[in-house]
């Protein structure tokens, strides 16, 4: 009897489902609706393609903008790319653009659905400082070093493009002779290809032609390897006098990329000691300069500082 119940009640449940869907649906209908009122944080873009010059400064970032409507269109308001744009292609003879935010705010805000009332903007003002529009391509750049996983090194890379065309205002543009590309990427080994962003430090006032921009390069292991013996060379011996070096020879572990290091011999190694820095010395022992091909580095040395016998 039980089964039977059970059999029944589950016999019942896509209609029930049915009706609870349909329930839902019908009260969703009715309140969206109605009218409700919704705040908005929308961004403040310069639109100035067209124009022969554009906004320099005194730009907010953000605008507080309070809509009312039907349910409906609030909604797609908000799932709208909402900006409160400002074109100054018509203002070619003012230096400062005064906008009253509060006044006419539908000239500004784009997309703005039909029907949707503005009833409030803060701040109701601002002034902006407009000024010729400037284009130029400069040169691009890491703003900080690739980070490479762990017992590896980068031995080089490459972006491409290499350069961008910016576009703003003339105070602005003539100042910049490169543009900056933020390194996200870490963890790297082996051949790589990333997607880096560029910098936004000037958002709203600098336009770019591209917003992304191709890593490409390669990490290899780290490895090391010794040197023993290395003569050391002294720079600048006077002509009168000797300077004998203690000792004249030193020990010396290196290290970089494994590619580099295969290459690397004896006589690419030169380790120098300049006499001025002998002369000039007050605690009898000086550091000696070691010159090795790029992208290789020392990790230790023996000694590390010189002792001499100066003679005059």
């Amino acid at each position: 009897m039980l089964t039977d119940f059970l059999l029944r009640l589950l016999a019942r449940v896509p209609a029930m489902l049915g009706s609870t869907f349909f329930a839902v649906l019908i009260w969703t209908f009715v309140a969206m609706s109605k009218r409700y009122v919704a705040t908005k944080n929308i961004p403040v873009v310069v639109r100035s393609e067209t124009s022969l010059q554009t906004v320099s400064s005194g730009l907010p970032e953000r605008l507080e903008v309070k809509f009312e409507g039907d349910g409906w269109k609030i909604l797609s308001l908000f799932l709208a790319k909402t900006e409160w744009v400002i074109d100054p292609s018509n203002e070619l003879s003012k230096n400062i653009l005064t906008i009253d935010a509060a006044k006419n705010p539908t000239q500004y805000i784009k997309p703005l659905p039909a029907d949707v009332d503005v009833l409030d903007v803060q701040p109701a003002q601002f002034s902006v400082t407009l000024d010729r529009k400037l284009t130029k391509t400069v040169p691009l750049y890491l703003l900080g070093d690739l980070l490479p996983a762990l017992g590896y090194t980068i031995l080089d890379y490459k972006l491409s493009p290499d350069t961008v065309q910016i576009s703003g205002a003339e105070t602005l543009i003539s100042r910049i002779e490169q543009w900056s590309v933020v390194p996200s990427v870490d963890n790297l080994e082996g051949a790589f290809v990333a997607r880096l962003p560029l910098s936004d430090t000037l958002k709203g006032y600098v336009t770019t032609n591209v917003s992304l921009v191709t890593l490409t390069g390669r990490a290899e292991k780290l490895t090391q390897t010794e040197f023993q013996d290395v003569p050391i060379r002294l720079l600048g011996e006077p002509r009168e006098g000797s300077v004998t070096l203690i000792p004249n020879k030193m020990n010396l572990t290196v290290g970089g990329a494994l590619s580099d290091l295969v290459n690397l011999h004896a006589e690419n190694v030169q380790v120098t000691v300049d006499y001025h820095d002998i002369v000039a010395d007050t605690i009898g022992s000086v550091q000696v300069a070691v010159q090795l091909p790029p992208r290789i580095k020392v990790l230790r040395q023996s000694p590390e500082r010189l002792q001499y016998i100066l003679r005059r």
